[in-house]
């Protein structure tokens, strides 16, 4: 079964300013939706916020704001979480595992839809009368 993703970057927060270094991204929105690609077709979709530890940051190290790629900021977010792929980054493998765990449960679980209805109308009242007897003339 195949999962498509996409890895949305919305936006990404600075600082104007920290030792000298001007423009720091700190933190990064991101947004993650995903759907299979065959029968059953499901959706989902999650994001978030990721800040990034300034605190060691270091002129060597940094890249200056105008030279932040996609890729740069990706890089970043893998690091951040100790991953090597895109699909290992935290909301991305969210997304993958909410989605088969849902086609993996309707493998042991279908529901059909048969139409089939009972209607609770009483049945018409047969009354049987009793013969009634003929009485002789006198």
């Amino acid at each position: 079964m195949a999962i498509t993703y996409n890895l949305n970057i919305g936006s990404l927060k600075r600082k104007l300013s920290v030792d000298g270094l001007e423009n720091v991204i700190i933190e990064v929105s991101v947004g993650v939706s995903a759907q299979s690609q065959e029968y059953p077709q499901f959706s989902y979709s999650c994001g978030g916020n990721v800040s990034f530890d300034i605190s060691e940051i270091d002129s060597e190290s940094f890249v200056p704001f105008e030279e932040v790629t996609k890729e740069t900021v990706i890089g970043w977010l893998l690091a951040k979480e100790g991953v090597d792929t895109v699909e290992e980054f935290s909301y991305v493998k969210a997304s993958i595992d909410n989605i088969q765990a849902r086609i993996d449960e309707l493998q042991v679980e279908d529901s059909v839809n048969v139409g089939w209805s009972v209607t609770n109308a009483p049945e018409p009242e047969v009354v049987a009368e009793a013969p009634q007897e003929e009485i002789p003339e006198a």
